[in-house]
Order: C-alpha cells, then structure tokens, then sequence
C-alpha cells in the first residue's frame, strides 16, 4: 500500500509540474494603464519603470493562429500575428477599448512590450519595436 501512495503521489506531482511548465510559454495580451487602476497589476517594464496590468487575459496564445517572421521599412525584425475569428473579435474589443491607450504583451507571466494602440485592431497584428530577444521569444511560445 505504501509504494502506491508513493507513485500516486508522484504521478500529482509530474502532472502539476506539467501543467506549471506549459503555463510558463504562454502569451497573454492584456489592457495596460501608465497610472494605477484599482484591482490591476503593476509590474515592471523591460527597460525600467512601471505598468499597472488588468489582471484579466483578453488574449491568450490560443487567440492566434499564426505568426509570420516580417521585416519593417527600417529592416528592423518584426513579428507579424494572425489571430483566430475568436482572437480577432477580442483584439477588436481591447482595440477599441484601449484607443490610444497601451497594451501589455506578456511572456511568461512577464511585461515584455507595451505599445499603445493607436487604431483599431482586428485580424492581424504587426509587433514592431521589440528586441531580437521578444521576437524569438514570442515565436518559441507559440510553436
């Protein structure tokens, strides 16, 4: 009887470890103030300073069908995302909501960019600005 304790026990922990493991690539794109909003989040940015975070995905990794490797004007990397019906229907809810307003995207439960949304958003997105290191982070979480 003990040894089947011992490898149910076992069995939890591997499962738990799992589900903590996978929960950790996950992308989530959520509403974001540069001021405090009661009930949300501050986290830190990247490069220093604040962001105050709903604490509510709007968007979550399964909200995105695709995402292509781009390059801008500039020839600067760039991430182009294609959403779901599903996703483009929330992007344009928090689009529209978040008019001139940021957004955080967050990688493993961490603000990794925070741009402001200056139009409406719907099926595809384009992530410009980012770092070499977020682009090949956000196409790692999404695989």
């Amino acid at each position: 009887m003990k040894f089947r304790s011992v490898v149910i026990y076992a069995l939890i922990a591997l499962f738990l470890a799992g589900v903590f493991l996978q929960a950790q690539g996950a992308l989530e794109i959520r509403a974001a103030s540069n001021t405090a909003v009661a009930g949300w989040q501050e986290m830190s940015l990247p490069g220093g300073g604040t962001v105050w975070v709903s604490t509510t995905n709007a968007l979550a990794s399964a909200d995105i069908a695709r995402v292509r490797p781009r390059t801008d004007a500039n020839g600067q990397q760039t991430v182009g995302m294609v959403f779901t019906a599903e996703g483009a229907r929330k992007m344009a809810q928090l689009s529209a909501a978040q008019a001139n307003k940021p957004i955080a995207l967050l990688l493993d439960g961490k603000v990794v960019w925070v741009p402001v949304v200056r139009s409406s958003i719907e099926k595809e997105a384009t992530l410009s600005g980012v770092t070499p290191e977020v682009v090949r982070r956000v196409f790692a979480s999404l695989k």
